[in-house]
C-alpha cells in the first residue's frame, strides 16, 4: 500500500496570485542589487480640512492653561513612582562626587603645568 504524502496533495492545486508588493519583495530578495533600487509603494492619504472652529481653538489661552495642569498631574503621579534615596545615600553619592571631581581636577592640573614646563623647555 502506498501512502499518499504531503506534496503530492500541491501539485495538482494552483498557485496563489501574488500581490504587486509580494512580487517586489520576493525580487528584491533574490537580487540584492535590486533591493537597493527598488521603492516601496507609497500610499498618500487627503490632507486633512481644518474646520473653522479649529483655528479659533487651536490659539486659545484656555487651551494651553488646560495643557499645563494636565502636565502638572502627570507630572505628580510620576514623582510619587520616584524611590528618593535616604539622607545617608545622598551623602555618600555627594562625597563620592566631589572627591572624584577634585582628582580629576588635580590629574588634569598636573598635566596642564607639565606641558608648559615641556613647551617652555623646547620652545626657550
Amino acid at each position: 500500500m502506498k501512502k499518499k504524502s504531503k506534496n503530492s496533495a500541491k501539485k495538482n492545486t494552483k498557485p496563489k496570485p501574488r500581490s504587486a508588493e509580494v512580487e517586489q519583495k520576493a525580487a528584491t530578495d533574490k537580487n540584492p542589487v535590486a533591493k537597493s533600487i527598488a521603492k516601496p509603494a507609497v500610499t498618500r492619504t487627503p490632507p486633512k480640512k481644518v474646520s473653522e472652529k479649529g483655528k479659533e481653538k487651536r490659539g486659545s489661552i484656555g487651551q494651553y492653561i488646560q495643557k499645563a495642569g494636565q502636565f502638572l498631574r502627570e507630572s505628580k503621579i510620576e514623582l510619587k513612582k520616584v524611590k528618593w534615596p535616604t539622607r545617608k545615600e545622598l551623602l555618600a553619592t555627594t562625597g563620592v562626587v566631589i572627591v572624584l571631581t577634585l582628582f580629576c581636577a588635580l590629574y588634569l592640573g598636573l598635566v596642564d603645568f607639565g606641558l608648559i614646563k615641556l613647551i617652555r623647555h623646547i620652545v626657550g
